[in-house]
This record gives C-alpha cells, sequence and structure tokens, in this order.
C-alpha cells in the first residue's frame, strides 16, 4: 500500500474501532443499571431505543454530507459527537435523560460507516483484504467493549465508566483531523467485474432485503448477548457461590456476574476478529455472492446449539456463531461497493447501514415487549428465526442473473 493506502486504512480502521465500541458498551451496563437505578430489564433496554435508531437513520444524511464534502472530516466529527454523548450519559443524574443522551452517541457513530466504508473501496486496491482488516477492528471494537466496560464498571462504576469513554472518544475524533488522505469523488481503484446496469438494480435492491433482515438479527443479538450469557452461566455462578458458602468464603456479588459474562462476550468477538479476516481473504478470491451465502449457511447451526446448550457447551458453539455471523462483513461490503457508483458510495453505504442499524433498531423495541413473556432464550430463538430468514434472502441473491459474475478483477 501507498502513504494514502496506509493512512485511509489506519484512521478509517481507528473510527471502526470506536463506532462498535460505543454502540456495544450499553449492553454490558443494562444490568448494573437495572439495580442501580431501580428499573426492569425491558425498561433499561428501552433507553437504548433512540440511540439504535439513529444508528441507523443517520447514515444517510451523513452519506450525502460524506459525498459532497470530505469523508475523512465526517469520520473524525461524528467521532466527537459520539463521544460527548456517552460523556453526558455520566453526567445526568435524571434516569429518563438517559434516552436522549444516549441518543447523541448514536447519532455520531452513525457517520462511520457512510464515510469509512467509502475511503476503504475507493481508496484501496486490495479491497477484499482491505475490508477485512478494516473488519477486525470493528471487532475489536465490539470485543473491547465488554472487557473495558466490564472491569471499568466492576471497579468505578456505570457513571464513571461512561465519562471516561466519552473523553477518549472525543480526543480521537480531534486527533483523527490531524493527518491529510483523502480519494477523489469519481475515482475507484477496484471497480470489480463490468455487470449490466438493469442487473445492478435488482441486485441492490435484493442485497438490500438481505441486510435489512440481517440488520434485525444483529442488533438482536447484540443487545442481549452479555445478558443471556450472564443468565445462561447462572447456574455455574451458583454452585461457584455454593462452593464458596461451604469452604466459609465470601459470595460472588452480582457484579462478578455481569463480569465475567463480559469478559466471555469479549472473547466470542475476538473470534470474530478472525472471521473478518478469513472473510476478507475470501472475498479477494471467490465470487462474493457464493462467499455470501456460505458463511450465512454456517453460522444458523451454531446458533441454535449454542441456544440449546447448557453450562460451558454454550460458549463454543457462540463462538463460531460470531465467527461467521461477523465473517461475512467484508463480503458483504464489497459486493455493496460493486453495485454502487463510486460518486455516491458514502450515499449506497448509508442506504445499507439505515436498512442495517436503523430498521435493526425496531428489535429493540421488539425485545422490550417480548422479553417478558418468552425471556432471553427465547430472544436467542427469535434471532435465529431473523437468520433463517436471512439465509434464505441470501439464496435469491446468489441465483439471480447467476450468468453475471460479482467479483473482484
Amino acid at each position: 500500500m501507498n502513504k494514502n493506502e496506509t493512512r485511509i486504512l489506519a484512521f478509517s480502521s481507528a473510527s471502526h474501532f470506536f463506532t462498535h465500541f460505543y454502540m456495544l458498551i450499553y449492553p454490558v451496563l443494562v444490568l448494573p443499571l437495572s439495580r442501580d437505578l431501580g428499573l426492569t430489564l425491558d425498561k433499561v433496554l428501552g433507553l437504548s431505543f433512540l440511540m439504535y435508531l439513529l444508528y441507523g437513520l443517520a447514515a444517510i444524511p451523513w452519506g450525502f454530507l460524506s459525498d459532497s464534502t470530505s469523508p475523512r472530516m465526517v469520520m473524525g466529527v461524528g467521532t466527537v459527537i459520539a463521544g460527548a454523548g456517552l460523556l453526558f450519559s455520566g453526567l445526568i443524574k435524571n434516569p429518563n435523560l438517559l434516552f436522549w443522551t444516549l441518543s447523541i452517541t448514536g447519532l455520531g457513530c452513525a457517520a462511520y460507516h457512510p464515510s469509512g466504508l467509502a475511503l476503504v473501496s475507493k481508496g484501496i486496491k486490495a479491497r477484499g483484504k482491505g475490508m477485512g482488516i478494516n473488519g477486525i477492528f470493528g471487532n475489536l471494537g465490539m470485543a473491547a467493549a465488554p472487557f473495558t466496560a466490564g472491569i471499568m464498571n466492576y471497579y468505578l462504576g456505570w457513571r464513571q465508566t461512561l465519562i471516561l469513554l466519552g473523553i477518549a472518544g472525543i480526543t480521537a475524533g480531534f486527533l483523527s483531523f490531524i493527518f491529510n488522505f483523502s480519494v477523489p469523488r469519481d475515482g475507484d481503484l477496484q471497480s470489480g467485474e463490468n455487470l449490466n446496469e438493469k442487473s445492478v438494480l435488482k441486485l441492490f435492491i435484493i442485497l438490500s432485503v438481505v441486510v435489512l433482515l440481517s440488520g434485525l438479527m444483529y442488533r438482536t443479538y447484540t443487545l442481549i448477548f452479555p445478558a443471556w450469557i450472564e443468565t445462561k452461566l447462572g447456574s455455574l455462578f451458583s454452585e461457584i457461590n455454593g462452593i464458596l458458602a461451604s469452604n466459609g468464603s465470601q459470595a460472588l456479588l452480582p457484579e462478578s456476574g455481569t463480569l465475567i459474562a463480559s469478559i466471555i462476550t469479549g472473547f466470542a468477538y475476538i473470534i470474530g476478529m478472525f472471521g473478518q479476516f478469513t472473510g476478507g481473504r475470501i472475498a479477494d478470491k471467490w465470487e462474493l455472492r457464493s462467499a455470501y451465502l456460505f458463511f450465512w449457511v454456517m453460522a444458523l447451526p451454531f446458533l441454535l446449539l449454542a441456544r440449546f446448550s447448557t453450562g460451558l457447551w454454550v460458549l463454543p458453539f457462540a463462538g463460531l456463531f460470531i465467527f461467521f455471523a461477523m465473517g461475512m462483513q467484508p463480503i458483504e461490503n464489497s459486493i455493496f461497493a460493486i453495485l454502487t457508483p463510486s460518486r455516491w458510495r458514502s450515499v449506497g453505504y448509508g442506504i445499507k447501514f439505515t436498512l442495517t442499524f436503523g430498521i435493526g433498531s425496531l428489535s429493540v423495541f421488539i425485545v422490550k415487549q417480548v422479553e417478558p413473556f418468552i425471556g432471553l432464550d427465547g430472544i436467542i430463538l427469535m434471532t435465529a428465526g431473523y437468520l433463517a430468514l436471512t439465509t434464505i434472502a441470501a439464496v435469491v441473491l446468489k441465483f439471480t442473473h447467476r450468468n453475471q459474475k460479482i467479483k473482484h478483477s
């Protein structure tokens, strides 16, 4: 890579880290917030609805701004706004205001995908590899969120956790303004195979259906994953407490269960990093629709095995589900790049992430409504249903205009 490509990958990867890091801090703190504020689990989950909604709906406006001005500046501004939202969430005393301060974080985080992925898709020749590396840092953010928030909450409490992490994001955002890198508005180092214009429109619509369904799945499992792991292993924690009590030792505090579940969740997202790397390598070699379908087909059975497993067996199955569910992302982003014109690449990604995260945010509302009746195990089964529909849509994508290749040149 030349100097410009290296800077694009470095700063887009850093911004990708913060975007996913911030979006997964809140799920880790759901149970501590519930205990501290005296709110039921469904009400605490509901406080994040607007944050996740804006994370998706604001993607298209940020995309227009990115295509019209500078993707680099849009990335930096978004990171500053996201950090400010967390800072305010930690400072406020009225818990009802959390609904609004968290929404500021969602608004800021929405800026990354339209701008950062446009930079990577247009400015790096080895697009699949670049998407894979960039994706790894997104997964690193997902893995670091449970580790960091879990440990900080254990020692400092949730308020200080949000304040310090908010300051870190504001600082990182301002630092991104210092270095200069760019891509031309109509340039694209990796254009891929030429496709018929009518085929492109139909394929884009079908792919949009796939990402809409996968967005419901993604937001559902990322929202409840730490809490589900904590409840899934609750019997194990009880056994540990029984052993400690029989030996005259102090029982584990409730925060210990949150910390352990956070660490396990972090390890699962680390496995997803290997999936991103694998998916990025495959994206530069395989026909992209075939690779995309393969990853979805492999993810479903591991999610079901995780749901119906008991004890520690849940962990390897959950990790393998994350491997394939996250590993498809460089492939998906590469397909979107080929199906959208360079001039409006940010808008194209804005449409994708509005569908993925905006429509996907409805899962927060759905989970809030149904969790009291079906529990977290039922929510996992609902996630598997979304995944099954996503896989069916990916099959349709694969066999539509099958005579044309969607492949990197």
